[in-house]
């Protein structure tokens, strides 16, 4: 075979393509064996090459695209030897840009995609004449031409390029877009593509331009004017008719809103002076299409078109419907209505009220955000779908979804005259509705239904105008006795239009914090009567749990209370024939009526859902929602008052919950032990102790079983989180129990912990072994005592050889922790005794040396309130020593400015290529400097403009004689930091950072201490003593860290 010249070569292998499409299988399969023979040739690859540019060959057969994924390079996903050589790729490459221009779209199509795939190996190194060709294509004038290079272009600048290569494509290739963007002789898929590739163009220059910030200027002060001044003359040609004419017209208009939108978001500055035209041609076009919008898409006359499909080119190009192009105009308008240049456009002078462009934008949203005819039939099918398309918290994109949050942008800007106008709005909406409900139109629901989705969508912002209407004594910007008094009552009964008469239901509910409370349980009881009617609709039903559940949010327990058992009644059956976003919703209102009325559950309500969710976790314990769902239920039921409840949720799920976790697993149950354990923890997590006999002698014991062999690390760390929780809740409990060996739970955990410090333990397994033993100090003191020693030996051993920053920072946490505590000096003197350790370099060092260092290194990254506690005691407590052994330590200290990373983002290639480096500085300094940033941070409680609005204005001496005459902080005295730190001081300084965490440790000593002053006193003594030679450390601060110090110092 290696012997077959081109033209033999070439027959052969068309005889294979040929013969793959054969109907006889057996003819096919030996086709298809043969042509992976064929590919093994040096020249396969360009066999196929030309005979894809050949007219004489039939269309099916002329295919490329596999051969180039599989053989071009070694690196690629698809990659299989051989690789083409390099002879053959140089004489390929031409002969697909050749094909680009080929007559059929299909052969175009796949030399496009071959072309892409060589580009993104090859560009520019083995093909630098690439772009120049690509640019010869497109300015040919020739349309298939066009079309095919079009294609690669697409792909091209989706590659991240560099400046030297970006700048050719902004000065060469641009030009040639806006060209074909002008050109009506090209079809509007092509030249919204030019629009897309400009985008992209955008996007890369976003990237660069922290970098590159003057090229990037250059570049957009020659493109930006001439681009808008394009977009204004096609966006200003009637949509309508255009659409009329061609309906791939649209993905034009699409593609120039979307790079408005990347204009304002990226480079608002080139927008500005635009932006009132590309306000007033959003609503032109929106005005436009609206007859074609209702045809298309609202009307359910049975004899309403449906929209036209798309080109067979549609896989290239952006979807365009009228729906998309009425989600690019919200999405480019959402924030455009809010910046300086839109202001006149939108309010009047003093902003008090709205201008009738204001008023057209809020009339668009709402007839562009009604119920389609697709949505209608779709929800009535599938209760999951409307669950979801509803969803306010989903992410799901929609045209209703993007609307309401332009409507959201505005009335949070203009909230006032927003208001007025959707007040005004629906009160005509209501009318027009009735009146065409009077005359038979099928429809008339639709515009009702979308002005109370619009006014839900907003009602938090619309209730906070009402409360400032009635402080004020001012008629409601809302009139809610209208609607509650001649609307929504009579929409309930409304089952004839289903969608209406859920949303007048989700409507009430929305607005019931508004409600007299009488009326408040009229409303929650209609809803949960509708809910336990058998004849009620599908989509009412849905509407009515959504109701239950806002209630639940709007409402105290005195509303809900005599409700909430027949709810929970109604709901838990129901569990078993829900799925999916419906049994998500079922679930989340279960959970919203527990936790705010917590009285409603007794042993046998709390049995009777228990076992409903719990068949629900084993049914879909592979669905992180319902899993994550079920958790939370089981917390909030955990909390319950009443001992009687917390009993019957323990003793239900403890034995199931143990048998799960320490069960043999196959690949299809392989995640249910640590779903078990993770379900467990919220039996214990929100209520403190003491915990239940049955469920540290079933679980906790399950739970150290399966510790002692498993290597999955999500079964690990909530297993660790769990023996955790149960050492601060109960230990007792713990030193109690006894294993068949005789050993208490702290033994076995002991055993646990050596496994887990091994040096070949996983990392990631053990990034909660940190709290672990802090909390053992805590809670075994007397236990841990003994070993106390030979533990910490062992963690010192394990952070010698750690990687992971995480892990890293979990091994601290201990040492902090005792550091903080009466045991400092024992502690150092502790670490000082061990005999050095060896690093990952191969080098000694002293255990102190390491525990301090790695501490340096990682407490920035310290999270979670009580940890950063445990952080600044430990910190503070050896900052305040004269401790010659702490001021001999080095550690890292401040970043050394090279021009490798001067004003750069230094990513992980980058820090690769050169390492960062920095300082080595004294233990002490580095322990201010971080004690300082810890003030910072907590101490902000203002910004500037509150600062500024404050008066605050601190004098550089402030004349306080108790201070030494030297000052060695010099002048540096930034306002603000003076400014934060007066204020922090006067609030308490953070007082609250503990408030978030358990019970438990709410009430250990640490959470009664104020940190903030705590910080700032040994601050204030440590300076005022110099005991620890505060003074010499003054010079090693920053101007901001001198700053702070200075505020810490002088402001009481």
């Amino acid at each position: 075979m290696a012997s077959a010249g081109p033209s033999q070569l070439d027959q052969q292998v068309l005889s294979c393509l040929e013969a793959t499409l054969s109907p006889d299988e057996a003819t096919r399969r030996a086709a298809e064996a043969q042509l992976q023979q064929l590919y093994q040739h040096p020249e396969g690859g360009l066999s196929l090459t030309r005979i894809l540019g050949s007219h004489s060959v039939p269309l099916p057969q002329r295919q490329i695209s596999k051969y180039i994924s599989v053989h071009w390079y070694p690196g690629a996903d698809a990659y299989e030897q051989p690789t083409t050589p390099s002879e053959v790729k140089d004489a390929v490459r031409p002969l697909l840009l050749s094909a680009l221009s080929d007559p059929e779209r299909k052969v175009r199509a796949a030399a496009a995609f071959a072309a892409s795939t060589v580009a993104r190996f090859d560009w520019p190194e083995d093909w630098s004449s690439l772009l120049s060709s690509l640019i010869t294509l497109l300015q040919t004038g020739n349309p298939d031409a066009v079309h095919g290079a079009m294609r690669v272009v697409i792909e091209f600048v989706k590659n991240d390029l560099s400046e030297d290569q970006l700048l050719p494509v902004v000065r060469d290739l641009v030009p040639a877009l806006l060209a074909i963007l002008g050109n009506t002789a090209y079809g509007f898929a092509t030249r919204a593509e030019t629009v897309a590739v400009y985008r992209h163009v955008l996007t890369m220059l976003t990237t660069v331009r922290d970098e590159h910030p003057a090229a990037v200027k250059n570049a957009l002060d020659q493109m930006a004017p001439v681009w808008f001044n394009a977009f204004s003359q096609l966006l200003g040609v009637d949509a309508a008719a255009e659409v009329q004419a061609s309906w791939e017209s649209l993905a034009l208009r699409i593609q120039i809103f979307r790079v408005l939108l990347q204009f304002q978001a990226s480079f608002p500055r080139y927008l500005g002076p635009h932006v009132q035209s590309f306000v007033r041609m959003s609503i032109i076009n929106l005005t436009s299409l609206l007859p074609t919008f209702n045809a298309y898409y609202i009307s359910t006359d049975p004899d309403a078109p449906s929209p036209p499909q798309p080109s067979p080119d549609a896989a290239f190009t952006t979807k365009m419907d009228l729906d998309d192009l009425a989600c690019a105009i919200f999405e480019f308008l959402e924030p455009t209505v809010r910046v300086k240049e839109a202001k006149d456009q939108l309010v009047n002078a003093d902003s008090t009220a709205g201008t009738a462009v204001l008023e057209t934008i809020i009339g668009l949203v709402l007839t562009y955000t009604q119920v389609t005819r697709e949505q209608e039939e779709e929800w009535m099918e599938d209760a999951n779908a409307f669950v979801e398309d509803e969803d306010e918290d989903n992410i799901v994109y929609s045209l209703r979804i993007v609307g309401h949050d332009l409507m959201g942008s505005l009335i949070d800007k203009w909230a006032r005259p927003v208001g007025s106008i959707v007040n005004d709005i629906a009160k005509r909406r209501v009318q027009e509705s009735a009146k065409a409900s009077q005359t038979g139109q099928k429809d008339w629901w639709k515009p009702l239904e979308a002005m109370l989705g619009l006014l839900g969508g907003i009602a938090d912002d619309l209730t906070i105008l009402m409360d400032d209407d009635k402080d004020m004594g001012k008629p409601l910007t809302l009139d809610l006795p209208f609607f509650f008094d001649q609307v929504i009552p009579g929409l309930l009964s409304q089952s004839n239009a289903p969608f209406l008469q859920g949303r007048a239901f989700v409507f009430a509910s929305q607005f019931a914090g508004q409600l007299p409370t009488a009326v408040a349980e009229q409303y929650l009881g209609a809803a949960v009567q509708a809910l336990a009617e058998p004849s009620t609709s599908v989509p009412v039903k849905i509407s009515a749990v959504k109701t239950i559940k806002n209630f639940c949010r709007h409402v105290d327990q005195s509303v809900m209370g005599p409700q909430a058992g027949k709810v929970l009644s109604l709901l838990v059956p129901i569990l078993p024939e829900t799925s999916s976003e419906t049994l998500y919703l079922v679930m989340e209102t279960v959970h919203s009526v527990v936790s705010l009325d917590k009285a409603s559950l007794s042993a046998e309500s709390t049995t009777a859902i228990s076992e409903a969710i719990y068949s629900e976790f084993l049914k879909h314990s592979t669905d992180p929602v319902l899993t994550a769902i079920v958790t939370e239920l089981v917390e909030a039921v955990s909390n319950s008052p009443s001992p009687a409840v917390v009993s019957s949720l323990v003793l239900f799920f403890a034995p199931k919950l143990a048998a799960v976790i320490t069960s043999p697993v196959d690949d299809e149950t392989v995640h249910l032990p640590a779903e078990a354990v993770q379900l467990a923890n919220a039996l214990i997590k929100s209520r403190g102790g003491p915990l239940e006999a049955e469920l540290i002698g079933t679980v906790t014991v399950a739970v150290m079983q399966v510790l002692q062999t498993t290597d999955d690390m999500d079964v690990i760390q909530h297993g660790m989180i769990h023996l955790t929780l149960v050492v601060r809740k109960d230990c007792d409990k713990l030193i109690q129990w006894r294993d068949p060996n005789g050993r208490n739970g702290i033994e076995v955990i002991f055993g646990l912990l050596a496994r887990f410090l091994a040096p070949t333990f996983s990392e990631s397994g053990g990034v909660f072994i940190g709290d672990l033993i802090m909390h053992l100090f805590r809670k075994a003191g007397a236990v841990i005592a003994p070993i106390l020693g030979e533990l910490l030996q062992a963690v010192v051993n394990r952070l010698a050889t750690a990687k992971l920053p995480s892990f890293i920072t979990s091994l601290i946490i201990p040492f902090a922790y005792l550091f903080g505590t009466e045991f400092t000096q024992q502690t150092i003197e502790l670490l000082t005794s061990f005999p050095a350790v060896t690093v990952a370099d191969g080098t000694s060092v002293p255990a102190l040396n390491l525990v301090l260092a790695s501490w340096c290194e990682q407490a920035e990254t310290i999270t979670g309130s009580w940890n950063i506690r445990v952080n600044d005691l430990g910190l503070s407590k050896l900052f305040a020593l004269p401790s010659a052994p702490l001021r001999s330590v080095l550690v890292r200290g401040d970043l050394v400015i090279t021009d490798a990373n001067r004003n750069k983002i230094m990513t992980r290639s980058r820090t690769k290529q050169t390492p960062n480096q920095y300082t080595q500085i004294p233990f002490p300094v580095k322990t201010l400097k971080l004690l300082l940033k810890d003030v910072q941070a907590e101490g902000k409680v203002t910004d500037k403009d509150k600062i500024k609005a404050a008066g605050l204005d601190v004098a550089e001496d402030d004349g306080d004689e108790e201070w030494d005459d030297d000052d060695l902080l010099g002048a540096s005295n930034p306002a603000d930091e003076f400014g934060f730190l007066s204020d922090w001081l006067d609030e308490g300084g953070g007082e609250n950072d503990a408030q978030d965490d358990d019970e438990d440790l709410r009430q250990d000593p640490l959470a009664q201490i104020d940190m903030g002053k705590h910080i700032t006193d040994v601050l204030r003594e440590s300076y005022l003593s110099n005991a620890n030679g505060m003074h010499e450390m003054v010079d090693a601060l920053d101007d901001t860290e001198k700053g702070i110090l200075r505020g810490v110092l002088t402001i009481g």
